[in-house]
């Protein structure tokens, strides 16, 4: 390593997302395994595991920001990032440092490459081992997908939360809603607390895993939150019981210094969500709809859309394109991308847009956005992150990951 870790951080990321190579494995043989050759992190504190279809992100933050409130030190594991890698792991409420990451990565770089474990399982093994060598009292990890056979499940939570069940990754966990339930599931524990704000059809999954399971209402004494929209009262309300379920209870005012960018957020006359299934997207068409019906309505919408080619892309056109005025089709800078042009057919005689237009960079897409209109980010989060990057004037993408040669 040379005197200057930010030199360093390239090379520490690219030898990071090379371990891909190994294939997205799904199963829980490489996290035990991580974590045996990293001397047992997860036994330094108390976890949480947080899954869902959507919104599990949001309650994560939620909880952390109701959990750091209280004094507690926490850490928090989500993915993906939107800009920087460094957002995957959060020390009390702080990006993890670049000089903590080479400090502690090359150790479990080497621990991946002797168990042949893939980036994602590396990546929750490095959050897990920086939570134990911080001290946090508890430690909040994300499912990335699905919840049986993902790395978050290693762990031996103190209490479980299923946010929402909708269909998504239907290649790999089913085609139904008990199906995709009944993987999402098993992060709960027999006799622990088991919680969820999901839905009736995916209730008897979950109970079958959790006999002891809790639903949870919205509560009616949120104050106005940082993050808009209904669905995010939902997940604030899962937060709290929560928070209290561990030992310990939260006021709704612990919510307010939640963080957690590219929900709904408003950066000068852009509007950014990561909405990329059809779940999250028509929660953004009913938050659009409730801004637009209220106080300060957001004015014509602009759209600037672009998305993954595995993602079921058709219903998220379908509940935005009547409630926007123009559209600009973009090609996200990553790999999996949906090329531009071949989404025009899935906005052509829709009702909202009276202009489409396809063009490539989303940069260029928002450097032309026209006056007089909120412009409308959404289909992906890195779509997401690339626009904010823009924005920002941050270096997008960061240390050259995630592009494909044009």
């Amino acid at each position: 390593m040379s005197d200057d870790p930010v030199s360093d951080y390239p090379a520490f990321l690219k030898r990071l997302f090379a371990l891909t190579r190994f294939g997205e494995k799904r199963s829980l043989d490489g996290p035990r395994a991580m974590n045996a050759a990293l001397a047992d992190p997860l036994s330094a504190y108390r976890a949480v595991v947080i899954g869902g279809t959507n919104g599990k992100g949001s309650t994560c933050a939620f909880l952390e920001a109701a959990l750091r409130a209280q004094g507690l030190s926490t850490g928090l594991y989500t993915s993906p990032h939107l800009v920087s890698y460094r957002e995957r792991i959060r020390l009390d409420g702080h990006d993890v440092p670049v000089s903590t990451l080479l400090k502690t990565g090359p150790r479990v770089l080497d621990a991946a490459d002797r168990v042949r474990a893939s980036f994602f399982e590396a990546s929750w093994a490095l959050a897990a081992l920086l939570f134990a060598e911080h001290g946090v009292d508890v430690a909040i990890f994300e499912v990335g997908m699905g919840g049986r056979l993902d790395a978050a499940n290693a762990c031996e939570p103190v209490a479980s939360a299923v946010v929402s069940v909708g269909l998504d990754h239907t290649r790999a966990l089913g085609t139904t809603i008990p199906e995709i339930a009944t993987e999402k599931g098993a992060i709960f524990r027999a006799g622990r607390p088991a919680l969820t704000t999901a839905h009736d059809a995916a209730i008897p999954a979950l109970k079958a895993w959790a006999p002891q399971l809790q639903r949870v209402a919205v509560r009616d004494d949120l104050p106005p939150l940082p993050l808009p929209g209904a669905h995010q009262q939902s997940n604030a309300s899962l937060a709290l019981a929560l928070a209290a379920a561990i030992g310990h209870p939260a006021a709704p005012a612990d919510l307010l210094g939640v963080r957690w960018p590219g929900r709904a957020e408003r950066i000068d006359d852009v509007v950014i969500d990561c909405a990329h299934n059809p779940p999250a997207a028509e929660a953004l068409a009913a938050w659009i709809d409730a801004a637009q019906a209220g106080p300060t309505p957001l004015g014509p919408l602009h759209l600037i859309f672009g998305g993954m080619a595995d993602k079921d892309l058709g219903p998220i056109a379908d509940a935005l394109a009547p409630r926007v005025a123009s559209v600009e089709l973009v090609t996200p800078e990553y790999r999996r991308r949906a090329e531009a042009a071949a989404l025009a057919p899935l906005f052509e005689g829709k009702a909202g847009p009276a202009a489409l237009t396809v063009g490539r960079s989303v940069g260029a897409a928002l450097d032309r956005r026209p006056a007089g209109h909120t412009t409308l980010v959404a289909g992906s989060c890195f779509l997401a992150g690339e626009a904010r990057a823009h924005l920002l004037g941050l270096e997008f993408p960061e240390a050259g990951l995630y592009t494909t040669a044009r």
